[in-house]
């Protein structure tokens, strides 16, 4: 899936704190069809009027007690794909077409006002589209092709009645379009409008595991590499790597967050860190994925080769432990560990993989 970085949404309908947040647009279900109208005649797909989005979304949210709200689409850029590509048929039906139309290379960015999220998820609103890359060609029949630039052309406002929700560590946007362009082609006349029906369908976890062992983020200290599909860390002396999970809900008034570690030596020590950045880079036996301003949040003794926190019934929360201001904000996590001191460099301890956080009010 091609990620570009696309549209800046705002949350929360009472000036609650905002973040940004990288969603990601799920391909295979943002699917689209278009209808066009033209002077010369109806637009027909040539051959097909089907296409998908792709990208990324740049999304701004507040929260209440983890229950996110959608107050609208600033900007974007949606990649379509693949072009679009139509033909006006001649009225003598065995004689080539009037003309062909493509569109290649359109992104289209999303804007809309304001809006307010129900108790469910859904809202109602309106939306448009402008066009900041692509260009229209034109070959009408007997005649030369021309080609002109989209950037900048936008649809009339529509519309649209979608959901925003929170389903486990997934925020989900779910809006469905029904824009409208209109074009024109001075060389040859042709003048007409494209329309575009679909839903765009995008999501953020607020867990993201990074910096694994498997090479990609940094070379592991002495060839240690773990598997990509193990999402671990470098391998240690059990033969797997470390790996750092999340589980609950990541919010500073509703905090049901835990974090737990497997594939770890049977017997050992471990310590979870917070930082307020990532990083890769070799450290010990593995790697250094959570960096900045540093908070150690606690150790644990393994038991059969994992660990968890924040403990007991009792324990004090991750986002008190962590200090997690009462706006949310994203926070990186690591757990450090003793490994054989034979297994790889000098140093005896190892590391998981890394834990990005997005906390919510």
């Amino acid at each position: 899936m091609l990620r570009s970085t696309l549209a800046t949404l705002l949350l929360s309908a009472l000036a609650q704190a905002q973040s940004n947040y990288d969603f990601t647009i799920n391909g295979s279900q943002s699917n689209f069809s278009w209808t066009g109208t033209s002077s010369l005649g109806a637009i027909v797909g040539n051959p097909s009027n089907q296409f998908r989005l792709e990208g990324g979304l740049l999304v701004a949210t507040g929260a209440s007690a983890g229950v996110p709200n959608l107050v609208g689409f600033v900007s974007g850029n949606a990649l379509v794909t693949p072009d679009i590509r139509g033909r006006i048929n001649n009225p003598l039906p065995f004689l080539p077409p009037l003309a062909t139309i493509e569109i290649a290379g359109l992104t289209l960015s999303p804007a809309a006002p304001p809006v307010a999220v129900a108790a469910g998820g859904a809202y109602s609103g309106s939306v448009t589209l402008t066009a900041t890359s692509g260009t229209l060609t034109v070959s009408p029949l007997g005649g030369t092709p021309t080609t002109s630039s989209l950037v900048g052309a936008t649809s009339v406002p529509q519309p649209t009645n979608g959901t925003f929700v929170r389903n486990g560590v997934l925020l989900q946007l779910s809006a469905p379009i029904n824009s409208s362009f209109a074009f024109s082609d001075p060389a040859s006349g042709t003048s007409g409008s494209i329309t575009v029906v679909g839903t765009l369908r995008a999501e953020y976890s607020l867990t993201k595991a990074y910096c694994f062992g498997d090479g990609v983020a940094a070379a592991c200290p002495c060839g240690n590499n773990s598997t990509t599909a193990s999402a671990s860390g470098c391998l240690n002396s059990t033969g797997q790597g470390g790996r750092l999970v999340g589980a609950g809900l990541a919010s500073t008034a509703a905090d049901s967050l835990s974090l737990s570690v497997s594939n770890l030596p049977a017997t050992t020590t471990v310590l979870l860190f917070q930082g307020t950045t990532g990083s890769a880079a070799a450290f010990g036996d593995g790697l250094r994925c959570a960096a900045g301003t540093i908070l150690r949040l606690g150790t644990r003794s393994t038991s059969a080769g994992a660990a968890a926190w924040p403990g007991a019934g009792g324990a004090p929360s991750l986002s008190a432990i962590g200090a997690i201001p009462a706006a949310g904000g994203v926070r990186n996590y690591q757990a450090w560990y003793r490994n054989s001191a034979s297994f790889c460099t000098a140093s005896a301890f190892n590391l998981t993989n890394g834990l990005q956080v997005t906390w919510l009010p």
